[in-house]
């Protein structure tokens, strides 16, 4: 009978959300929306989103897509969506 190998694995072991930068990501967006001033409804507002959406990625519950993370350095007012990517690099 032929031994069997362990299969490799294919995915990282940490959850995508887990991921170091995803969390530094949702950090540095929540100082922003502090920073601003800026509540949950009020940012949801600035980006045309559900309330539960916005609270979903401001603690690391969701992630954003490329497109939609320039949406929300607008809502942010960030002039230099780079920058951001940047800092959350060198975090």
């Amino acid at each position: 009978m032929p031994t069997s190998r362990p299969k490799k694995r294919l995915l990282p072991t940490k959850q995508p959300l887990q991921h170091s930068a995803y969390q530094g990501l949702a950090r540095l967006i929540r100082e922003r929306a502090d920073e601003l001033g800026l509540s949950v409804r009020t940012l949801a507002a600035r980006l045309d989103r559900p309330r539960t959406t916005v609270h979903k990625t401001l603690t690391g519950q969701r992630r954003l897509d490329p497109i939609e993370f320039l949406d929300w350095c607008e809502a942010l007012e960030w002039d230099d969506p780079l920058a951001v990517i940047r800092s959350v690099r060198r975090r």
